[in-house]
C-alpha cells in the first residue's frame, strides 16, 4: 500500500524519536510546533521543530526510497506547522 500524507510514513509527530534528550521515545506535546529546518543526508532525513509544548525537537528517519525522500522534503517546509506537514500528501 502506498503511502498518503507524511503522517503514513513518519507517523504520529507526537511518537518521534528525540535526540534533543539523548534520543529519548517519549511521548512529546507538539501542540504549537513549527518546522524549523528539514536536512536530508543519504537516506536519512532530520527534522528540527521549535515552539512546541515540550521545547525544540529533532529526529531522524531512514528513508531508502528515494523519490519518497524527495516527496517528504517538499512536504517538511521549513516555517509549517508540523500538524499541517504531516497532514501533507505525498
Amino acid at each position: 500500500m502506498e503511502a498518503k500524507t507524511v503522517r503514513d510514513v513518519l507517523g504520529e509527530p507526537e511518537s518521534w524519536p528525540n535526540s534533543m534528550n539523548g534520543d529519548s521515545h517519549g511521548i512529546l506535546d507538539m501542540r504549537g510546533a513549527t518546522i524549523s529546518d528539514v536536512i536530508s543526508s543519504g537516506d536519512e532525513i532530520a527534522v528540527h521543530t521549535q515552539g512546541g509544548a515540550d521545547g525544540p525537537t529533532f529526529s531522524v528517519f531512514v528513508i531508502e526510497d528515494e523519490n519518497l525522500r524527495t516527496q517528504m522534503l517538499r512536504a517538511l517546509r521549513p516555517g509549517a506547522p508540523v500538524q499541517e506537514a504531516v497532514a501533507a500528501s505525498l
